[in-house]
């Protein structure tokens, strides 16, 4: 509860601050980017899903362990590997409408989403993502997801 309520007070207090230079234009070149992502993940596209990746990009997941909490990071070779090796369809639903914001070449989307491995459901949490834009447009250059499966 409190950190729902701390994480909205930042995204509101933020949203005064960071907002794109053309309403709507960079929400949705952002969005197109995150969803690039994941239709190349459900087609089993690499080129796709890399060409949505800055060179530097990172994938991390906020994990809880039964000895704590951690973060883990996934490679991105590793990442795309599974992508293409997958006996099933890596499915990640996002939920529309979710919020963006953007400051110059900068961009943050908070994206929840159900995941499916194939048709079974797998779990379910939020993607923190952080774009940059480029001189080829805006490019993911980190992911820190959550994963639940006490999903409603």
């Amino acid at each position: 509860m409190i950190r729902t309520a701390a994480l909205s007070l930042v995204l509101s207090a933020s949203a005064a601050v960071a907002q794109p230079t053309e309403p709507g234009a960079a929400d949705d070149a952002v969005r197109a980017t995150i969803a690039q992502l994941f239709d190349g993940m459900r087609a089993a596209d690499t080129v796709a899903v890399r060409a949505a990746l800055h060179p530097t990009a990172r994938l991390q997941t906020a994990a809880a362990r039964a000895d704590g909490r951690s973060v883990v990071e996934t490679p991105v070779g590793a990442f795309l590997a599974a992508v293409a090796g997958s006996p099933v369809v890596f499915d990640e639903r996002v939920e529309p409408g979710y919020p963006v914001l953007v400051d110059d070449g900068l961009a943050v989307a908070w994206v929840p989403y159900r995941f499916y491995a194939g048709d079974r459901f797998s779990h379910c949490g939020t993607n923190a993502v952080t774009l940059a834009l480029g001189d080829d447009g805006w490019r993911i250059v980190q992911v820190v997801d959550t994963r639940r499966t006490d999903c409603d």
